[in-house]
C-alpha cells in the first residue's frame, strides 16, 4: 500500500551523499593536471569526509524513522480507541459506566467467565466503550490457555467496530512498521560496510596503485583498470541474436 509518507523517504540525504561522492570521485580520476599522488591525497581526504557526513546522516536517518514510528502509532492509537459519545450528557453517562464496570471487574476478577459475559452483551449491544474496556482488561482475567482466543476474538471485533478510515491508519501503521524494519537494517548493514572501508565509487578508466621499494619514498601510479568497461561498447540491449532477418515469405502477394 502507499503509506502518506514513506520509509524510504528518510534515507535520501545518504543516496544524495553517495550520489556527491561519485562525482568528486569521478572528477578527481577524469582530472589531467593532477599527479597520481596528488590524486591519491585527494581521493583519501574525500573518502574521510563522506564517511564523517555518511556517520552524521545516518544518525539523522534513524532519528527520523523513529520520530515517523511514533506518528504512525499515535495514528493507530487514536484510531483504535473507542469513540466517546459527542453529546455531553452521554459522555457523563458513560464514565459512569466505565466507573461501574472497573468496579465489577475488581469485584470478579477471579470469576472472569462473568466478565466475559459482559463482553459478549456489550459486543452484541454495540456498546463500543464498555467492549474495548473488557478487551484490555480480560486478557490478564482469563485462564491461560483461553487468552490466545480471546485475544484473537477481540481483534476482529474491534477491527469490525472501526470505520474503514480508522481501519486504514491502522493497515497504514503496520506497513510503515514494515517499511522503517526493513530500511533501519539497510542502514546498519551500509554502516557496516563503510566501517570496513566501502565507498559508492564506479570503476574508473584508471585506477592508483602503489609501489613499495626499500629505501625508497612511496610511489602511486595511475594505471589502466581492469575493472573499467567503456560504455560506449555497449550494444543497443534489444539488438537480435544471430540469424538474418527477410521478408516474410507469407506476404508476397
Amino acid at each position: 500500500m502507499t503509506l502518506p509518507r514513506e520509509a524510504s523517504k528518510s534515507t535520501e540525504a545518504l543516496r544524495a551523499l553517495d550520489g556527491w561522492h561519485e562525482r568528486e570521485h569521478a572528477a578527481i580520476m577524469a582530472s589531467e593536471t593532477l599527479t597520481p599522488a596528488a590524486k591519491q591525497k585527494l581521493v583519501a581526504e574525500l573518502n574521510a569526509l563522506y564517511r564523517e557526513r555518511w556517520l552524521i546522516a545516518s544518525d539523522a536517518a534513524k532519528r527520523d524513522l523513529e520520530e515517523w514510528t511514533e506518528i504512525y502509532e499515535s495514528r493507530a492509537a487514536s484510531a483504535l480507541a473507542p469513540k466517546m459519545p459527542q453529546d455531553k450528557d452521554a459522555r457523563v453517562l458513560k464514565a459512569l459506566e466505565l466507573q461501574r464496570l472497573a468496579g465489577r471487574i475488581e469485584m470478579h476478577k477471579e470469576q472472569p467467565g462473568r466478565l466475559l459475559a459482559d463482553y459478549e452483551n456489550a459486543v452484541r449491544t454495540g456498546n463500543d466503550v464498555i467492549a474495548h474496556e473488557l478487551e484490555d482488561a480480560l486478557p490478564a482475567l482469563l485462564p491461560e490457555d483461553a487468552r490466545a482466543e480471546f485475544a484473537h476474538r477481540a481483534k476482529e471485533n474491534r477491527f469490525a467496530r472501526m470505520s474503514e478510515e480508522d481501519r486504514k491508519t491502522v493497515e497504514e501503521r503496520e506497513a510503515w512498521k514494515r517499511q522503517a524494519d526493513a530500511t533501519g537494517l539497510a542502514i546498519a548493514l551500509q554502516h557496516a560496510a563503510r566501517q570496513r572501508g566501502y565507498t559508492p565509487v564506479q570503476p574508473s578508466p584508471t585506477t592508483l596503485i602503489e609501489h613499495h621499494q626499500p629505501g625508497r619514498p612511496v610511489q602511486v601510479d595511475e594505471v589502466p583498470n581492469p575493472r573499467w568497461r567503456d560504455p560506449a561498447q555497449d550494444g543497443p540491449v534489444n539488438e537480435p541474436v544471430g540469424g538474418t532477418i527477410v521478408p516474410d515469405p507469407g506476404s508476397a502477394a
